[in-house]
């Protein structure tokens, strides 16, 4: 999956010429987080929720004075001017592994300087959820495989026998195999535990992966 399938397109955007009291506002009214900050399409900064709160914090002790501080003062004041970007064309583990390490909570994208999108966390999450396909009717195993390509087809075979739609596919190392977290089209679990296990599978309880 690529960013420029996943991203919000059209952002709330700021310029530097507006007031703090404006892009609060707007975050307040859009219920976002994070506000790219543009001039002619070209993005040259970036303010959050928390950059006005510790503008605020910092400069009043009062409530009543923060307000009369943030009024008098543009978004230029306080943006982040060295923007942490990604391209339309970046993958989403890419761009998420980004959010993590450097503990952000949206990402503006863009080609060349121009502003095309901001991907925020909670686009990865739905992207997730739609790729595994959660909110469809099904249930999830967990089966130990040899780390081999022939053993994650004979499950999938296994499964098609049984006239099961596999509707996704998570494979992971786990102490030394293959650890297969599928989602199917079912919900007698029981039945599927008992047909995986009688082609020679090892379908654990879910405790085995707790310890």
């Amino acid at each position: 999956m690529f960013v420029g399938k996943r991203m919000t397109r059209t952002p709330v955007t700021v310029t530097p010429e507006d007031t703090l009291l404006r892009a609060g506002d707007l975050l307040h009214v859009h219920r976002i987080h994070h506000l790219p900050v543009v001039t002619q399409g070209n993005l040259v900064g970036i303010v959050t929720g928390s950059d006005l709160r510790n503008f605020a914090l910092k400069k009043a002790a009062a409530e009543i004075a923060g307000e009369a501080m943030v009024a008098g003062r543009n978004v230029g004041d306080i943006m982040t001017r060295d923007v942490v970007t990604v391209s339309p064309f970046d993958t989403l583990e890419d761009a998420l592994l980004l959010l993590h390490r450097r503990r952000f909570g949206g990402l503006p994208v863009v080609e060349g300087k121009r502003l095309v999108g901001i991907l925020t966390k909670a686009d990865i999450l739905a992207a997730f959820i739609d790729t595994l396909r959660i909110e469809e009717i099904g249930v999830r195993i967990e089966v130990i495989l040899p780390q081999s390509t022939k053993a994650i087809q004979k499950m999938i075979e296994t499964l098609g026998a049984m006239d099961l739609e596999v509707k996704s596919l998570i494979v992971s190392p786990h102490q030394g195999n293959f650890a297969a977290f599928v989602r199917i089209s079912t919900i007698d679990v029981a039945s599927v535990r008992k047909r995986l296990r009688a082609a020679g599978f090892s379908v654990p309880e879910l405790d085995h992966f707790l310890g």
